[in-house]
């Protein structure tokens, strides 16, 4: 009789137990299943946050970059490093290479894009052909990703000559090309002189030359001033750009590479 009576005591225990837990899983419920509810239609607003954003925004301006440099950036941003162009050739080169700097800054922000002048001061055409091309880049801390070679035609003046300094231009950026595959690679040719005529028919001679070599250019030359004008964009010497014509190169690739300007430009 008295196991019997412990057996009851025990069920009865037991019922209790699980009729409190019943209870309280019931009022647990009540209280958090409007807040998991609200919970749960709230993540995709954190999803939308500032920094997805501002990726997409990313994403949408690297597009707009040529061919060759869209798929350096997209390395660049997969890879977290940076996209590394150099700039070669002289004259103007550090002048115009800090300006590039700041737009693609104040577009993808500061140190996705380094940009690296590569300032052969002097050189000639030949003298650049005798270059070894890891002495060049040896400034970039890593590979080129994209090239912007100015030929060096005013340097070559007397010395070298047009059909040399095109085939030189040529060779360059078929080593450049066979060293580095994925590069993206851009003549920017030298630009017209304000009182030498048989310069800027060199110039437009090698012009001619790199579009039959299908050599991609950034033609900044389209929106040269013609005539006397060409005076306004170039130093006391009639052919090293002055302020004036360093806007129209840096607003040029601007426009071709989907950059910002600044707000009194736009």
């Amino acid at each position: 009789m008295k196991k019997i009576w412990v057996i009851l005591v025990l069920i009865l225990c037991i019922i209790t137990i699980l009729a409190g837990r019943a209870y309280w899983n019931h009022q647990i419920d009540q209280v958090s299943g409007p807040g998991s509810a609200h919970a749960a239609a709230a993540e995709p607003e954190n999803d939308a946050d500032p920094a997805n954003a501002s990726g997409k925004d990313l994403k949408a301006k690297i597009k707009a970059l040529p061919g060759a440099l869209e798929k350096a950036a997209n390395r660049a941003q997969k890879e977290e490093s940076q996209v590394r162009i150099a700039m070669v050739g002289a004259d103007s080169t550090r002048a115009l290479a800090p300006l590039l700097q700041q737009r693609l800054d104040q577009t993808f922000g500061e140190l996705f894009f380094k940009v690296t002048p590569v300032d052969l001061g002097t050189s000639t055409s030949l003298a650049l052909n005798e270059k070894k091309l890891n002495n060049l880049f040896k400034g970039l801390n890593g590979k080129p990703d994209a090239v912007i070679f100015t030929p060096l035609l005013y340097n070559d003046d007397h010395q070298v000559s047009t059909s040399d300094t095109e085939t030189v231009t040529g060779l360059f950026e078929e080593k450049v090309r066979i060293s580095y595959p994925d590069v993206a690679f851009y003549v920017s040719l030298p630009n017209y002189s304000a009182n030498a005529d048989y310069m800027n028919d060199r110039i437009d001679g090698l012009k001619s030359y790199i579009e039959d070599q299908k050599i991609p250019e950034l033609d900044y030359l389209s929106k040269w001033a013609k005539g006397d004008d060409r005076e306004k964009l170039v130093a006391s010497d009639g052919h090293t750009m002055n302020s004036q014509g360093r806007q129209i190169w840096l607003d040029y690739i601007s426009d071709a590479w989907g950059l910002e300007k600044n707000k009194d430009q736009k």
